[in-house]
């Protein structure tokens, strides 16, 4: 029997706030479980520096999202901009909750379906993610192995992830793959998705670079902002490197929400020879703190733009 109109709007209002409910409970239990992890010791925060890595990082996600928006217009989409810059922030807290596919469903439910198909959200949000680590895991190697200071172990981690999701974005393997992870979400297949090419992901170095870049710059200004960093060249690319590996490496294990503890871990390895083993802890755990933050206050004010824009409309 059909639900009656008013039982199926209601129904959905239940189910939004009850997704929105658990995206605000899974991250504010991350930043309740890295705050406790703080050490004793007293140190000062100089606020701007941390405040100017948290708009970087805010950046840095900006670019990412708007590589997203032009892979799913290449793959027959039409998604606006702002729109996708809102479910892309919004589905960065689906990695709080167990299970990776939940970065989907909140890019499905927040993209309009009507102009843009589900088997278009669905294989571009797949391509998007591999293209982007895959970066990421390039420019780790490259810039680790240029400043010297990285372990054998964080370089092994680097190239291995940069051979394996390079060749995840080589359009024949990558198709195959995205047929495999549209077998969950069963209207995938009812509309065609244009194929990418090679030149989907070259074209996209013009946003990936600059979103690795701005990475890293954010990593620099919350270690800055501890005063256990110096501001330089190498520093820059240390952080650049550093913070892909670390985002790149708590992807590559799918079974930990979000990365938890697997990025930590990478940043320990790679700051620690610069900065000591215990500030590159603090380093990693205010870096969580502060980009969970970011993700939070960023989606929740795109989120309410958007509908202001839509009332007026």
């Amino acid at each position: 029997m059909p639900l009656r109109p008013g039982l199926r709007k209601a129904f959905i209002t239940l189910a939004r706030v009850a997704c929105a409910g658990l995206l605000l409970y899974g991250a504010g239990s991350q930043i309740v479980a890295e705050v406790k992890k703080l050490p004793g010791q007293e140190f000062r925060l100089h606020l701007p520096l941390l405040f100017a890595g948290a708009a970087w990082y805010a950046v840095a996600m900006a670019y990412f999202a708007a590589y997203w928006c032009q892979v799913a217009r290449s793959m027959g989409g039409s998604p606006g901009l702002l729109e996708t810059q809102g479910a892309y922030f919004a589905s960065q807290l689906g990695k709080y909750i167990p299970g990776k596919a939940w970065v989907f469903f909140i890019r499905c439910a927040l993209i309009d379906g009507r102009k843009t198909p589900v088997s278009v959200i669905v294989a571009s949000t797949f391509y998007e993610t591999l293209a982007m680590m895959a970066a990421g895991a390039s420019l780790a190697f490259a810039v680790l192995l240029s400043v010297g200071s990285a372990t054998p172990a964080m370089l092994l981690l680097s190239g291995g992830l940069a051979v394996g999701l390079v060749c995840a974005v080589w359009p024949p393997l990558f198709w195959r793959l995205a047929h495999w992870a549209a077998r969950s979400f069963r209207k995938a297949g009812a509309t065609p998705v244009t194929p990418v090419t090679c030149r989907t992901w070259l074209r996209g170095l013009r946003y990936l670079v600059p979103g690795w870049a701005a990475a890293g710059i954010s990593l620099l200004s919350v270690a800055g902002s501890l005063g256990v960093f110096a501001f330089g060249f190498r520093q820059f690319l240390l952080a650049c490197g550093s913070m892909a590996l670390a985002i790149v490496g708590g992807f590559a294990v799918l079974i930990v929400p979000a990365g938890l503890g697997v990025r930590e871990w990478v940043l320990m390895r790679t700051l620690g020879p610069d900065v000591g083993t215990g500030n590159a802890v603090l380093v990693a755990i205010l870096t969580r703190i502060t980009h969970v933050s970011v993700e939070l206050l960023v989606a929740s004010c795109l989120y309410l733009f958007r509908n202001r824009i839509n009332e007026n409309h």
